[in-house]
């Protein structure tokens, strides 16, 4: 029997290494043709890999908590049966499948084709203990037990201030002569914000614009979905008319490509959504935003705003965004100053929607208005460009007849 090291797959667009979770085999064990051997927390989603051959563990390249690169040895497994007699051309005998997506395989499968992994819930590892995978590294890393431990979150999701409590830890704050001072490795999808903000700033001149919008007909709007039995929010309703000036200005969908000096202006529209989590800033994409209705656009930025709050959301829902949006008024906000996600080339924040003292017909009235900031790479877009496509948004928020326009 030979031996065969399977190295990391990608996981991923963007996505470099991967945390060990938890591991499903050890040195020993036999295991089959798409046998669950690892989970694995990247960036984006826990995801679960399945074995590439029928053999035995050899060994484990990493322990449990440990970072792997992508393309470094993952596990040895000694090959046996079918892959071991074909191992003179380096192929698995028959396909590896994805884990949970059924046992017939594709007609058209290449042996060339990379093993993928399957994402899946961070509550389905352990004993039923509800907590994400940044809270279950946490207790690892504290000591704390999490089987038993009640939580205090949404539906008894045990957070992060449960495991703090359970630890008596005491949240890590400046360190100076006179105070204790505690530290915490930053890894998964802090590591990676941190790394592509830093680098977003270092090397994308970006520039933030303002402009403040009437939002009373925004208002007008909600309420007449509301009559008619069906809900949206403003962030909703933005994200449809962010697509439709997109149309008029495609330098808002578009990406720099450094290495070849070029403009790259792309056909779809597919919205990021910035999203709060536990595990940190996520930001799924609402795909083709363009040619959807607005309440298709709450239904689905709810559904993938639970996901990644619970860690279920899929490796491929957080991909191939075209320009983001953050709703910074969630959390009272009245304007912010968001940093631009690469590739994309711009990102828009809504401020909270409040009353405000505004000038209408000469008179000052109170009504309802929020500030829309617009961040650009400015090798994208000048400043005059990227404040025509901000009044077009404005306008359009603040026309009944066009905002009416916009597909429910």
């Amino acid at each position: 029997m030979s031996a065969r090291d399977f190295l990391l797959p990608d996981l991923g667009e963007g996505l470099e290494d991967a945390e060990i979770e938890r591991w499903l085999v050890q040195a020993g064990d036999a295991v089959e043709l798409n046998q669950p051997l690892v989970e694995v927390t990247t960036a984006k989603a826990t995801v679960e890999v399945p074995s590439p051959w029928a053999g035995v563990v050899e060994r484990l390249h990493a322990a449990e908590g440990d970072l792997v690169r992508v393309g470094a040895p993952l596990v040895t497994i000694r090959l046996t049966g079918p892959d071991e007699e074909q191992e003179t051309d380096g192929s698995p005998a028959a396909p590896p499948l994805l884990v949970g997506y059924g046992a017939t395989p594709d007609a058209n499968w290449n042996p060339s084709t990379s093993v993928e992994p399957v994402a899946r819930s961070a509550t389905d590892a352990g004993a039923h203990v509800a907590a994400t995978p940044a809270v279950r590294a946490l207790a690892k890393q504290l000591g704390v037990n999490l089987t038993g431990l009640a939580g205090t979150g949404n539906g008894g999701r045990i957070t992060r201030e449960d495991v703090e409590a359970a630890a008596g830890a005491t949240p890590a704050g400046p360190s100076n002569q006179n105070a204790r001072a505690g530290r915490t490795a930053v890894r998964g999808v802090r590591r990676l914000v941190a790394e592509r903000m830093t680098r977003s700033v270092r090397e994308i001149p970006q520039v933030t614009t303002f402009l403040t919008v009437d939002a009373t007909e925004l208002a007008s709007l909600r309420e007449e979905l509301a009559a008619a039995n069906t809900r949206a929010g403003p962030l909703a309703i933005v994200v449809r008319a962010l697509a439709t000036v997109c149309r008029e200005h495609p330098l808002l969908n578009a990406s720099f490509d450094a290495e070849r000096a070029e403009i790259v202006t792309y056909e779809e529209i597919h919205v990021g959504i910035a999203t709060d989590t536990e595990r940190g800033l996520m930001v799924p994409v609402v795909r083709s935003a363009g040619e959807k209705t607005i309440l298709a656009i709450e239904r689905e930025i709810a559904e993938l705003s639970a996901a990644a709050r619970d860690g279920t959301i899929r490796p491929e829902q957080m991909l191939g965004g075209t320009i983001t949006v953050s709703n910074v008024g969630t959390f009272g906000a009245e304007f912010g100053t968001p940093i631009v996600n690469p590739p994309e080339g711009a990102i828009l924040a809504l401020g909270v929607i409040e009353p405000r003292a505004l000038v209408v017909d000469g008179r000052v009235e109170a009504r309802p208005a929020g500030t829309l900031s617009l961040t650009f790479d400015h090798r994208l877009l000048d400043g005059a460009q990227a404040g025509r496509a901000l009044k077009s948004l404005r306008d359009l928020l603040q026309d009944p007849a066009a905002l009416r326009t916009l597909p429910r």
